[in-house]
C-alpha cells in the first residue's frame, strides 16, 4: 500500500509539473498568434521577389560598371601622388620667394 501511495504522490507531482509547461506552451501559443497579422504572406513574399526579379537589368548594369572604378591600392597611391605634388608645389613656392626677396633687398 504504501508504494502505491508514493507512486500516486510521484504522479500527482508529474501531473503538476506537466500542467504548469502546458499553460507555459499555452501562453507562447498566444504570444505568437499574437504576431500572426504582422508577419509576411506568402502574396508579400512573392511580390518582392518580383521587385528584385524586376530590378535585376539595374543590378547587372551596377556590377558592370564596378569594373571601372578605383581599387583602394589606386586610392592610395592618387592620394600619394597628391601629397607629394602639394610638398612640392610648396617647396618651389618658397623658392621663388625667397630668391624675390633676395632680389628686392
Amino acid at each position: 500500500m504504501e508504494d502505491v501511495m508514493r507512486r500516486l504522490g510521484s504522479l500527482e507531482q508529474d501531473v503538476s509539473v506537466i500542467r504548469t509547461d502546458i499553460s507555459v506552451v499555452k501562453a507562447d501559443v498566444a504570444a505568437i498568434a499574437a504576431q500572426l497579422p504582422h508577419f509576411a504572406t506568402k502574396a508579400d513574399v512573392l511580390a518582392v521577389k518580383g521587385d528584385v526579379l524586376a530590378n535585376r537589368a539595374d543590378i547587372a548594369s551596377v556590377v558592370a560598371q564596378l569594373t571601372h572604378m578605383a581599387t583602394k591600392a589606386e586610392l592610395s597611391d592618387a592620394k600619394t601622388a597628391i601629397i607629394q605634388w602639394m610638398i612640392g608645389t610648396a617647396i618651389a613656392i618658397a623658392t621663388v620667394a625667397f630668391a624675390v626677396a633676395k632680389v628686392v633687398h
